[in-house]
């Protein structure tokens, strides 16, 4: 792996020898601003915005005699926001700079006075809910009225393609993913993850970014592709920023606070986030099944499941970026988190006869505490060579900490219906401990080739070890005893060594990206007390390629292809048992392979708008939830293994429409064949599932007059296979309305979500002796009021995006 980044290395020096010489493939725009009865504007806000995710090229301010002039704009497709305070702001039209069209003078822009036509509908561009292109979705949210007082992992089970499983952990396609946010990962996994989702407000999210196939830029852990939640920013020179506050009212009330600022002068940008929230909510699981005796007779079990958790968040991230000079930069970023979660978990086990009154019950209350904290440190250096060819080279350093403390207690009882009487009181305790300590190095390239090319490249180390501790107690005689044969201790190490190339070509109307990554993984896990000592060590090849073809100015196909890995997360090869209750628990896998997938997506577009898209994947090695039932304990236990291979073909549409200048709707359509098989762990015989699902979604948005808008939401989701597992049809509507004031720098918002009370898993697990019942809900139907109000000066430019080296090992870590 050593010889791959030396290689890189001298491919880096190559590169800059061999095409130093290149002539600059830039142009100028030239153009003036008015207002509507065609007096120069000075000093207005121009913007030159990328055509294709409307990101930011350039800015300058207009001259006294209103003209405006960019030098050295790379050559590309784009358009003009002009902006001024007490003016409406104003778009050109969209251009094409090139080689045939270097100097471009643009069409005069007039900007019309703030006030005119008061009584009429405003209605102000915005970009659709839902855009999709081939191997990307993106649901954008900032602008969405029922998004207030929902968390990110609400708005996920909305996002096209994503399932919440019954357990909550996010999928998409039924395949893992890796969650990023702001282009970096959380430090967390499995029931970590899933809380930092739920404490992330959704009054702080402006995009969340589906990528089916990543670029081989990206790591290439997640199978299913990559999610980046992409929150606010300060996006002004000087101070500015946001605040938001939400009041949330369902079973029971609940608030956040967030925010962030931003200085930008010209010589540094300051910036920070923040979040802060209390999110109490009810979770009530019922579980049923029978259990074979052994005089042949069956055993009906119920598990009733009431679960009151509490989820209290801190979040902070500063950072400060310092221009060195116009070619120059240096970052460091911050990033930490110190947060609790807590439940009480009641529960009465049924177990007698189906449809007959029960026999016994086992009570029980389980309670748990856990307390975790998270610091992530990233220094960032990025040199532009070239400004007008757009030559840099960036680097990575990282560390970053996870610490995890959990104490759980299991009390239970059984009562005899028959003598009415409780016995065999029992009760465990387990204190534990996980630390994750991530260190990495990582280095881009991105270089110019002619006119129409591009080469992007890369290099990236990481060493991960992480600790798990666990002393598991039993009450003996009025006092705890440990119970050395179940407590554990669990290390776990892992070294990744990556190198990437990508290069990009734009031939006429045709686009094309290929690309390659190659990843060498050493890891070691070991259980103290089981003596499991697994070792592997492995080279992987991850090819990426995209395709995308103009046919005129209203068609357009591409294709997409990639192969992508999903490693286990690090608790999930812990072989401890984690206890619901005296029925149910869960155990680790520390022989749960790695897997992979193949993706292939074919796409047409009509009118930059209306997409369809034809996907299919192939996974091998599956990591997925497996139940089995032990009839002797009446137990059932939960692990992690890997299903021989799947096979999903889908078909996607993207539809949106503009029914009446105040009335946009955006309609999604996903329909999906799946099909699964794995072998019987007992017999080896292979074992085959498969359905058609289907998933359609629709946002309505309504403008109104006096800045008021409503907006509506609803889906449907079909019943569906996964693995064992079977799920019923789901569904909902949600409904909100927002006013805006203070010369729209204030937003009220009031949301009715869940009105349906459909947010909820109804299904089943179906394998050999088992088959259960599975009816868990995890949402109610709620009331959120939200208030946001924003400051600071005319939109230049925000801060630095950038994704940290540690960003694949944060989302394994828990």
């Amino acid at each position: 792996m050593r010889t791959i980044i030396v290689a890189l290395g001298m491919l880096f020096i190559g590169v800059q020898t061999t095409l130093a010489q290149q002539t600059n493939s830039t142009g100028k725009i030239t153009l003036t601003i008015t207002d509507h009865e065609g007096k120069p504007l000075p000093f207005t806000s121009v913007m030159v915005r990328n055509i294709k995710d409307s990101s930011l090229v350039k800015g300058e301010l207009t001259t006294t005699n209103g003209s405006c002039a960019f030098e050295k704009i790379a050559y590309g497709h784009y358009f003009i926001q002009a902006s001024q305070m007490g003016y409406n702001t104003s778009y050109s039209k969209t251009f094409l700079l090139n080689a045939s069209h270097k100097a471009i003078t643009l069409d005069t822009i007039r900007l019309n006075t703030l006030g005119k036509n008061l009584q009429a509908v405003n209605v102000t561009a915005q970009k659709p809910f839902i855009e999709s292109s081939a191997g990307k979705t993106v649901m954008n949210i900032e602008n969405s009225v029922s998004a207030a007082g929902n968390t990110a992992l609400d708005l996920l089970r909305r996002a096209p393609g994503v399932q919440v499983d019954n357990n909550e952990n996010v999928t998409l396609k039924g395949q893992s993913v890796t969650v990023m946010i702001d282009g970096k990962l959380t430090y967390l996994s499995g029931e970590q993850l899933t809380n930092l989702l739920k404490t992330t407000p959704g009054e702080s999210i402006a995009s969340i970014e589906i990528l089916t196939s990543p670029s081989a830029k990206y790591d290439a852990s997640g199978n299913g592709g990559i999610i980046n939640i992409k929150t606010k920013k300060g996006k002004m020179t000087g101070i500015n920023g946001n605040v938001n506050a939400t009041l949330t009212q369902s079973r029971y009330g609940r608030y956040g606070i967030s925010g962030n600022v931003n200085w930008r002068t010209e010589k540094f940008n300051l910036f920070g986030n923040f979040d802060q929230g209390d999110y109490p909510r009810q979770v009530t699981r019922v579980y049923s099944r029978n259990v074979k005796e052994n005089d042949g007779s069956s055993t009906y079990l119920q598990q009733n499941i009431f679960q009151r958790n509490r989820f209290k968040n801190n979040y902070l991230k500063i950072g400060m970026d310092y221009f060195i000079n116009d070619k120059q930069t240096i970052g460091v970023l911050a990033n930490g988190y110190k947060n609790s979660f807590s439940n009480q978990i009641y529960s009465d086990a049924n177990l007698g006869q189906a449809n007959m009154p029960p026999d016994s019950i086992v009570n029980s209350l389980t309670t748990n505490n856990n307390k975790f904290d998270n610091i992530a440190l990233n220094l960032n250096y990025k040199i532009i060579l070239d400004t007008a060819g757009g030559r840099e080279i960036s680097f990575d350093a990282d560390y970053a900490q996870f610490n995890n403390h959990r104490l759980m207690q299991l009390n239970d009882s059984l009562y005899d219906a028959k003598t009415q009487l409780n016995r065999n009181p029992n009760s465990i305790r387990t204190t534990g401990s996980t630390q994750v300590l991530i260190k990495s190095l990582k280095a881009d390239l991105s270089w110019p080739l002619g006119k129409e090319g591009k080469l992007e490249a890369g290099a990236k180390t990481s060493f991960v070890t992480t600790t798990n501790l666990l002393q598991f107690d039993s009450l003996f005689h009025g006092s705890y005893k440990p119970s050395p044969g179940l407590s554990d201790r669990f290390n776990y190490q892992e070294n990744i060594y990556a190198a990437y190339a990508t290069y990009k070509k734009q031939i006429q109307k045709t686009n094309v990206q290929l690309g390659l990554r190659v990843e060498n993984t050493e890891s070691t896990g070991t259980s103290f007390t089981t003596g499991t000592n697994v070792k592997r060590s492995y080279v992987d090849f991850f090819p990426n390629i995209t395709v995308e073809q103009k046919l005129n100015d209203k068609n357009k196909v591409s294709l997409a292809m990639s192969r992508r890995i999903e490693r286990p997360q690090y608790g999930q090869l812990n072989p401890f048992m984690f206890y619901l209750d005296k029925y149910t628990y869960f155990r680790g896998n520390p022989y749960l392979r790695p897997q992979y997938s193949n993706i292939a997506e074919v796409a047409y577009t009509f009118k930059d708008k209306y997409i369809v898209t034809f996907r299919y994947s192939r996974i091998k090695d599956m990591m997925e939830e497996f139940i089995t039932q032990d009839d002797s304990t009446k137990a059932s236990i939960s692990t992690e293994r890997n299903y021989d291979k799947t096979d999903i073909y889908s078909i996607l549409f993207t539809l949106p429409f503009q029914f009446t200048k105040w009335w946009t709707s955006d309609n999604n359509a996903d329909f999906s064949y799946n099909k699964y098989r794995f072998e019987d762990p007992v017999t080896n015989d292979p074992y085959y599932r498969s359905n058609l699902n289907y998933y359609i979604s629709s946002t309505n948005t309504i403008t109104l007059p006096k800045d008021f808008k409503v907006e509506v939401m609803g889906y449907y989701n079909s019943p569906f296979i996964f693995g064992i597992f079977r799920g019923y049809a789901q569904y909902n509507l949600n409904l909100g309305v927002q006013k805006m004031f203070l010369n729209k720098n204030a937003t009220v918002k009031l949301s009715y979500n869940n009105i349906l009370r459909n947010e909820s898993y109804r299904g089943a697990a179906e394998f050999a002796n088992l088959n259960m019942s599975i009816f868990n809900t995890w949402q109610f139907r709620t009331v959120n009021l939200s208030f946001s109000y924003k400051f600071g000066s005319a939109t230049i430019k925000a801060a630095r995006e950038r994704k940290t080296g540690t960003s694949d090992e944060q989302n394994r870590a828990g």
